[in-house]
């Protein structure tokens, strides 16, 4: 009965070390890429915001592409930068959900921007894709912050479908609401990240 107790306990101090492992490696390069994206998106959706109301051209629009391709070539820039390490299963996972994440939402701008008559904004597909992938990264990792910040776009993302069908087709105001989101959701992400590494760094050091 001792060895059975044991080995749960065993493999409980493994889970939690595995959790912990990625948590770090995602602080040591995701969280700044977390930061750079947030930022990146919020500047673009307030610079679209001012010359959207300043020429009243729906051109502009367009300057998410090239942003996406700029945010794009800076992560891969930064990636080949990174020192090498040993990914785990949940590392890779995460990975591949945040890459097919920015794939399906400049696929869904692309179409959507397309269509003379926008059906919906297209913020409105990429809001809800960054809220499932800050939930599933905050589960993986049991980080708080970004389940709670998944949980606060979705009313945002509400909001702007609401806008786009009620004050179409003009709802500029959907790009200050994105804005926001990013910063609450990508940014901020980033930031808690850094500060629970350093918590599980300082609680590692109290239990040696």
């Amino acid at each position: 009965m001792d060895n059975k107790n044991f080995n749960a306990d065993q493999s409980i101090e493994l889970i939690q070390r595995m959790i912990r492992d990625t948590r770090r490696n995602l602080s040591s390069g995701s969280s700044n890429l977390f930061i750079l994206w947030g930022y990146l998106l919020a500047a673009t959706a307030v610079g679209i915001f001012f010359l959207l109301t300043f020429t009243d051209s729906r051109a502009w629009q367009w300057l998410w592409l090239p942003a996406l391709a700029a945010g794009w070539a800076a992560t891969w820039w930064y990636n080949r930068r990174r020192v090498s390490q040993v990914k785990s299963y949940t590392d890779r996972l995460l990975e591949q959900v945040w890459g097919c994440i920015a794939g399906l939402a400049a696929f869904s701008t692309f179409v959507i921007c397309m269509e003379r008559e926008w059906p919906v904004d297209p913020l409105f597909p990429v809001l809800l894709l960054i809220s499932a992938g800050l939930f599933i990264s905050g589960t993986v990792i049991h980080n708080k912050y970004m389940r709670i910040a998944s949980a606060f776009l979705l009313p945002i993302s509400i909001g702007i479908i609401r806008n786009t069908w009620f004050n179409h087709p003009n709802p500029d105001g959907n790009l200050i609401l994105f804005a926001v989101a990013v910063l609450v959701g990508l940014a901020g992400s980033g930031y808690a990240l850094k500060r629970q590494v350093k918590r599980d760094a300082a609680e590692a050091s109290e239990n040696r």
